[in-house]
C-alpha cells in the first residue's frame, strides 16, 4: 500500500458488529472473519457507518503510518472483504451500501401505535409454517423421561391434559389452513394409533397439500393402519427393547420413516451406531436430550465454542433473521389434547382452537411475542459479539435454566 490518500470502503456483503471495544467483520459469501479490539480500527471501520459517509471513508496517508491501521486494511485486502480506491483516480468519493436491516413492518414498529395493528394481521396466515398437533395423551408406555423428551424435541408424551380432540377439531383445523402456508403437520399423541378419532380423519389428510408426518415411538407402532400419504417419525429411546424394535424395523416402511433417536449420554449413543451399522438405518436424526442428571455431557457435545459459530457460512439475510425472529420457534404452533394452542412447547398458551380462529392466534403471537421473536437480546448474549451469529433461543436453554449454552460468554460474566 503506496502511502497516499484512498477512499476506504468495506464489500456490501460484509457483515460488521460493534460490541464494547470488539469488532468483528463477517464474510457472508465465504464465511471469512476478522476480529480486533484496536482502537484505531474501530474508529476506521465506524466512519463508514456515519450518515453523511455513505458507506466510504477516507484513509489519509497519515492514518497509513500507524501499524495496525496498515496491518487491518491489508488483512481486508487479503480476504477480499473490503477495497481501496486512490483519491487521485477518483477525486469524487464514491458510495458502498452498506447492509442495514429497516423493516418497514417490523412488528415492534407497528405496535408503537395501535392504528398499525392491522398491518401486522395482514397476510398473517402465511406466517403460519407448522402444525403439532397432540391428538391425545394415552399410551401404555411409562418412558423414565416422557416428561422431559416434548419439551426439547418434536416427541410423544403423555404429560398433556386428560383429554383428545374430537374430530370436528381436527376437522376446524384442516379447513383453516386450507389455503394457507403451513407446510408440514407433526401428528402425535400419547399414543397416536389409540386416537379415537384416527381413521375418520384420513379424508382430512387427504386433502392437505403438505407434508404429514405421524410421530410415535417405536414400542407403540401397528402396521398397516395409516395411510400410504403419511410419512414417518419413529422416535427411538434407549435402552433398546431389541426383540420390538426388530420386529418394528421389519414391519415399517422404511422409505417412509425416519429414525428420531434421543440420547442422554456417550453410551447411548455409541448403543445408537451399533443400531444403524445392525440394520443399516439411512434416514434418521438425532436429539440429545437434558434429564437433569447429565450436564457434563450436554456442556462437552452440545455447547458451542467459537470455531463451532463458523462451521459453515451464514447469509447476511440468516443474520438479520437473529436480529428480529426465532428460527426453532417461528412459524409453529402446538395443538395440545384439550384444544389448547402455543407457540411453543415450554410457553403460556395463546389460546384454545375451540374458541379461538388460527388467524387471530396468530396476531396475538405477534404482538405478545411469547416464542416466535425470542432473540438473543438478554445478558450474556446482549454482550457477545458472536450474538446474531449464534443459532436461535432453543428449548435446551429452557430445560437447563440458562440464557445460553455455550463457553464464550460466561453467565457469571
Amino acid at each position: 500500500m503506496e502511502t497516499k490518500n484512498y477512499w476506504f470502503a468495506l464489500k456490501s456483503h460484509i457483515y460488521v458488529e460493534f460490541k464494547s471495544g470488539q469488532i468483528l467483520l463477517y464474510d457472508t459469501n465465504r464465511g471469512n472473519r476478522i476480529e480486533t479490539r484496536q482502537k484505531e480500527v474501530i474508529a476506521l471501520v465506524s466512519q463508514l457507518y456515519e450518515p453523511e459517509n455513505l458507506g466510504v471513508t477516507l484513509l489519509t496517508k497519515e492514518m497509513a503510518l500507524s501499524p495496525d491501521i496498515t496491518g487491518f486494511v491489508r488483512e481486508v485486502l487479503e480476504k477480499q472483504m473490503g477495497d481501496l480506491t486512490d483519491v487521485e483516480t477518483m477525486p469524487n468519493k464514491p458510495v458502498r451500501l452498506i447492509p442495514i436491516l429497516n423493516l418497514q413492518k417490523d412488528v415492534n414498529r407497528l405496535k408503537k401505535n395501535e392504528e398499525n395493528y392491522p398491518l401486522i394481521g395482514k397476510d398473517a396466515m402465511n406466517y403460519l409454517l407448522e402444525l403439532n398437533i397432540y391428538l391425545n395423551n394415552h399410551c401404555s408406555l411409562h418412558c423414565r423421561h416422557c416428561d422431559k423428551y416434548y419439551k426439547q424435541m418434536c416427541c410423544c408424551t403423555t404429560h398433556n391434559a386428560n383429554a383428545e380432540l374430537v374430530f370436528e377439531e381436527i376437522e376446524h383445523i384442516f379447513r383453516q389452513i386450507r389455503f394457507s402456508s403451513v407446510g408440514r403437520i407433526n401428528l402425535l399423541g400419547g399414543n397416536i394409533f389409540e386416537y379415537t378419532y384416527l381413521t375418520q380423519t384420513y379424508n382430512l389428510f387427504d386433502s392437505f397439500k403438505g407434508t404429514l408426518y405421524a410421530c410415535f415411538h417405536y414400542e407403540n407402532y401397528k402396521p398397516n393402519i395409516l395411510p400410504e400419504s403419511i410419512q414417518l417419525d419413529m422416535t427411538v429411546n434407549f435402552p433398546v427393547k431389541e426383540a420390538i424394535f426388530k420386529n418394528t424395523w421389519r414391519l415399517i416402511d422404511k422409505e417412509k420413516a425416519v429414525i428420531h433417536f434421543i440420547i442422554e449420554n456417550k453410551e447411548q449413543y455409541g448403543q445408537m451406531e451399533n443400531l444403524l451399522n445392525e440394520y443399516n438405518i439411512e434416514q434418521y436424526n438425532i436429539s440429545p436430550v437434558y434429564t437433569g442428571e447429565n450436564l457434563d455431557f450436554f456442556e462437552n457435545n452440545v455447547y458451542v465454542d467459537r470455531e463451532d459459530l463458523f462451521t459453515k457460512t451464514l447469509s447476511m439475510r440468516e443474520i438479520f433473521r437473529n436480529q428480529k425472529l426465532n428460527s426453532n420457534f417461528f412459524g409453529s404452533f402446538f395443538i395440545m389434547p384439550d384444544g389448547t394452542v402455543k407457540a411453543g412447547i415450554n410457553v403460556p398458551a395463546i389460546g384454545n382452537i375451540k374458541t379461538d380462529s388460527l388467524i387471530s392466534l396468530i396476531f396475538k403471537e405477534m404482538v405478545d411475542n411469547t416464542a416466535w421473536r425470542v432473540i438473543r437480546d438478554s445478558i450474556p448474549c446482549s454482550d457477545c459479539i458472536y450474538q446474531f451469529i449464534c443459532s436461535a433461543p432453543s428449548n435446551y436453554e429452557i430445560a437447563i435454566g440458562r440464557p445460553n449454552l455455550c463457553h464464550i460468554k460466561q453467565v457469571t460474566e
